[in-house]
C-alpha cells in the first residue's frame, strides 16, 4: 500500500460523535499540538479577524492544485455565507504526474472531492491528518482491492502520493483543523478538501488539452472534476458532491 510512513499505533481519529473539548484536549496532550498552537494561533486570530471572521473558525474548506502546488484556505461564518479566501500555502513537493491515483503503487496523489477524517499529532512527519481516499468514486474507478491509501497533508518534504508542506505550515494548518473540531457548533461538519490536477481555467485547459491528449479518460475524469470546480467558483461554496453508479460526480442540490 503506498503510504508516508506514519506511526499508524498512534492515529488519532476524528470520531464526528465525539465532544469537541474532549477531542481538542487530548491533541493538546500532545507537545507538537502544543507548538502548533503556540507557533500559530495568533497568526491566525490576525487572519481571520482581518478578514471579518469569527475566530476560532467555524467552517474551512482546503483547496489543492497539483500543476501549481499550492493549497488554498477558505473559511466562512456559516455554511451557507460565500466563502473568503484567506491565505494561500504552498505544497513542497509531489510525486507521479497529473490525474487521478487508481491503485497502489502508481505514486500518484488523488484527484477528486475528500474530508479530513483523522489527524496524527504522533507522524513520522511531524504532524499530519489523513484525506479520505478512497472515496467511492476512487472504489468504482480504481483497480478492485489495491487502491492504496494512507494519503496525508504532513510535514517534511518526502512524499510518496501525499501533499508535504514544511513542518512550520503544518503547524498552521493542523491548528487551524483543530480548532474548527473544537466548536460546538460543527460536532456534524467534516472539513472537506477538494484535490484538482490544476486551476480549471481556460489556459490550463488548454494545456491539459495538449498534454493529455493521448488518453481521453483522463480528460473526461477532469470534465466531470470541473462540474465541482464551477459550482464553487460561482457560488463561493464548497459542493456536496455525491457520486453514481459509474463513479462519476454529481452535485447533491
Amino acid at each position: 500500500m503506498v503510504r508516508c510512513f506514519h506511526l499508524v499505533l498512534f492515529f488519532v481519529s476524528l470520531k464526528i460523535f465525539a465532544q469537541p473539548q474532549i477531542f481538542t484536549e487530548r491533541q493538546l496532550g500532545n507537545q507538537r499540538v502544543w507548538e502548533a498552537r503556540l507557533s500559530a494561533d495568533d497568526k491566525l486570530k490576525s487572519l481571520f479577524q482581518s478578514n471579518h471572521l469569527q475566530y476560532p473558525p467555524k467552517f474551512v474548506y482546503w483547496r489543492s492544485f497539483k500543476k501549481e502546488k499550492e493549497m488554498e484556505l477558505w473559511a466562512a461564518d456559516s455554511a451557507h455565507h460565500r466563502y473568503k479566501l484567506l491565505k494561500i500555502y504552498k505544497v513542497v513537493n509531489t510525486s507521479g504526474s497529473l490525474g487521478p491515483k487508481r491503485y497502489e503503487g502508481d505514486f500518484q496523489v488523488p484527484e477528486g472531492f475528500y474530508t479530513i477524517n483523522q489527524y496524527n499529532p504522533y507522524s513520522s512527519f511531524y504532524l499530519s491528518y489523513k484525506v479520505s481516499y478512497p472515496n467511492k468514486s476512487d472504489s468504482i474507478l480504481g483497480k478492485k482491492g489495491n487502491y492504496g491509501g494512507q494519503i496525508f497533508v504532513h510535514g517534511d518534504s518526502l512524499t510518496i502520493g501525499c501533499l508535504p508542506m514544511s513542518n512550520q505550515v503544518i503547524k498552521e494548518l493542523y491548528w487551524c483543523n483543530i480548532q474548527v473540531n473544537s466548536s460546538a457548533n460543527n460536532t456534524n461538519y467534516y472539513i472537506p478538501i477538494h484535490i484538482f490536477p490544476c486551476r480549471m481555467n481556460a489556459s490550463n485547459w488548454s494545456y491539459l488539452n495538449s498534454a493529455y491528449n493521448f488518453d481521453p479518460n483522463r480528460l473526461f475524469f477532469w470534465e466531470n472534476l470541473q462540474k465541482g470546480y464551477d459550482f464553487f467558483e460561482l457560488m463561493r461554496q464548497p459542493p456536496i458532491m455525491k457520486v453514481d453508479n459509474k463513479g462519476l460526480y454529481f452535485i447533491q442540490y
